[in-house]
């Protein structure tokens, strides 16, 4: 970028030049989100003024996020704030990027709760406090607490209550998935909803994920060799937990539906489990009743 007059149009087509020979697919929208971040204007400010010239604070305000993106390094960790489920959630490097996939789990939950009726809900592996916080901002009468074993995560998530107005429904704690439940006592049976997104990732595969997923932080993205770990643990202490006639719901990798329905099936614990898709046509969810 030299001193010759660059405008807001101009930078957009050099940035989403930039990023396509960096072999990034969203080019163009990435350059529209980081250059409306640094101009704190919504995107559509960015065509109707294409013709305006930016100054040299904004130019230079712009430069190391485009960087930062070409490094590998995702557009909502850059901007430390990510779109869930129409609600704005702060978002880092020390946690993992709330995906659209994940709102299949929670529109699923959604749909079988009354807005208007109490319900105690437990995320486990919570990072950010996606699950939860969207859970409970179209619960409005719900309770809920979230465990996660990094601190750094839980701190994004407290961030991300006190701005959803959560801080007196929602309670987090530093946990090693139920540990911390074990550990307090008194908590047996007393969750009508359990719900998780842990690591899923079979080790095997974290090398061939995208750079952007590999900045990510690897202990929410490291299922173990199978990729399975975590599911073990989730169906077999859950039924602790949860309330006679209340669920459980997780999400999945591709492919993990069957191995994870027999690893449930196996407990006794279990109605048959309901599978989800998400956008993509692909089982997301699984979901199941405790009997």
């Amino acid at each position: 970028m030299n001193k010759e007059l660059w405008t807001i149009g101009r930078l957009l087509q050099w940035t989403e030049q930039y990023f396509r020979n960096k072999g990034i697919e969203s080019s163009r929208l990435d350059g529209e989100v980081l250059l409306s971040h640094i101009l704190g204007q919504e995107r559509i400010y960015l065509y109707v003024n294409y013709d305006k010239p930016l100054t040299k604070e904004e130019l230079d305000a712009f430069r190391p996020l485009v960087m930062k993106r070409a490094e590998g390094l995702s557009v909502a960790a850059i901007i430390g704030k990510k779109e869930f489920m129409g609600l704005m959630f702060n978002v880092s490097e020390d946690v993992l990027i709330p995906r659209p996939d994940t709102e299949t789990l929670v529109e699923d939950i959604l749909s079988l709760l009354d807005k208007d009726t109490e319900y105690r809900l437990l995320d486990v592996c919570t990072g950010p406090g996606t699950i939860l916080y969207s859970l409970l901002h179209y619960l409005p009468k719900s309770t809920g607490m979230g465990l996660d074993i990094s601190k750094k995560a839980l701190q994004v998530a407290a961030t991300n209550r006190q701005q959803l107005e959560l801080e007196e429904r929602a309670k987090l704690c530093v946990s090693d998935m139920f540990g911390a439940l074990r550990e307090l006592g008194g908590y047996e049976e007393s969750f009508d909803v359990v719900t998780s997104n842990p690591p899923y990732i079979p080790t095997a595969e974290i090398a061939t994920l995208s750079e952007e997923v590999k900045r990510e932080p690897m202990i929410a993205l490291d299922g173990g060799e199978t990729g399975l770990d975590f599911y073990d643990i989730l169906v077999k202490e859950a039924p602790l937990y949860i309330k006679s006639g209340g669920w459980l719901a997780v999400e999945i990798g591709c492919g993990q539906e069957n191995k994870v329905a027999d690893m449930a099936a196996a407990t006794g614990y279990y109605s048959d489990p309901v599978y989800n898709r998400d956008i993509a046509g692909i089982i997301r969810e699984l979901r199941w009743r405790r009997l």
